[in-house]
């Protein structure tokens, strides 16, 4: 009997234990959720997605433990080919320990996104926007973009590359003009492009100034694979122009692997500009085995050789 009262006694506590717990999650609002938050992570916008259009307003429901950390994400709102990219950012978030009474305590709140199919590109939801600084983004996109089109056609031309230099400078610098934390494909692609146009007028070090820029952008996490690649690849070929053998054969490494990632998923996803990407892994291999013999290196770069002789 008294081993039955006590295993009574026991159970009493973990019942009363479980409704404990489950009174101490206290609802946020987003808004006091994002006051908390001291590491925030935008999803990557997964390519196939852009490709067909998908986007709209993405939003979860956490559960923030007592050390600040996401214990538990559910989707409210989501489309299954943004869900993965979601959780994959929502994993490094991170909080200040929320306080009740002088204790840290539970709590569940929502946290947004949106995600633009045509400018390809996230953002925090509404709530989240709140405590950054107003910048008139629609105006900034309404003088970025014809510049950006401008750009593109000149270099495809081929014909004045001053022209070309001068139209995808300014788009570059209109592209810096963005907030900090929005619109990461747009800089790195005018930096890639501006990077682009200044090396073909020779202008090798102000080319390397943008590329760097490219990098920079790339190294906030929020590209995809093949734009990361474009963006090491024009460092690296702009520094084997000058002469930095030792960097191009850094940042050409770098570029690889993010095309031979691209080339993963395309295959993975049956994309069908795989073809495409494998030219571009291909182009770099060459590229990149001609620095490895100035670097004296005959062997490494018989193997990107022969590598990129099975993309051809």
């Amino acid at each position: 009997m008294h081993y039955r009262r006590l295993l009574l006694f026991v159970l009493a506590l973990l019942v009363f234990s479980l409704i404990g717990s489950t009174q101490d999650v206290i609802q946020v609002d987003q808004q006091i959720l994002n006051q908390h938050a001291d590491h925030r992570v935008y999803p990557v916008y997964p390519p196939i997605a852009k490709a067909v259009q998908i986007q709209g307003t993405v939003v979860f429901q956490v559960q923030v433990g007592k050390t600040g950390k996401i214990e538990s994400m559910n989707a409210v709102s989501c489309s299954s080919m943004l869900r993965s990219a979601v959780i994959d950012a929502l994993r490094e978030w991170t909080f200040r320990p929320f306080v009740k009474d002088g204790l840290p305590v539970v709590v569940s709140g929502t946290v947004s996104f949106e995600f633009d199919a045509f400018m390809g590109t996230v953002s925090f939801g509404p709530s989240l926007e709140e405590n950054r600084p107003k910048r008139d983004e629609e105006k900034i996109v309404k003088r970025f973009l014809p510049l950006s089109e401008k750009c593109k056609k000149a270099i495809s031309a081929g014909i004045d590359y001053p022209i070309a230099a001068s139209v995808c400078t300014q788009a570059a610098e209109t592209a810096a003009e963005f907030a900090p934390d929005v619109r990461f494909i747009e800089k790195r692609s005018a930096y890639v492009r501006a990077a682009d146009a200044l090396e073909l007028t020779g202008d090798l070090k102000t080319a390397l100034t943008y590329a760097g820029k490219a990098v920079d952008v790339v190294k906030l996490g929020h590209d995809d694979n093949s734009g990361s690649n474009a963006a090491y690849g024009i460092k690296g070929f702009v520094e084997d122009k000058l002469g930095d053998l030792i960097a191009a054969n850094q940042d050409l490494t770098a570029a690889e692997d993010y095309e031979r990632k691209e080339i993963t998923w395309a295959e993975q996803v049956g994309f069908e500009r795989s073809d495409s990407y494998k030219s571009v892994l291909a182009q770099d291999l060459r590229l990149h085995a001609q620095v490895l013999q100035s670097l004296n290196h005959p062997d490494e770069a018989q193997k990107k050789l022969d590598e990129a002789a099975k993309y051809n």
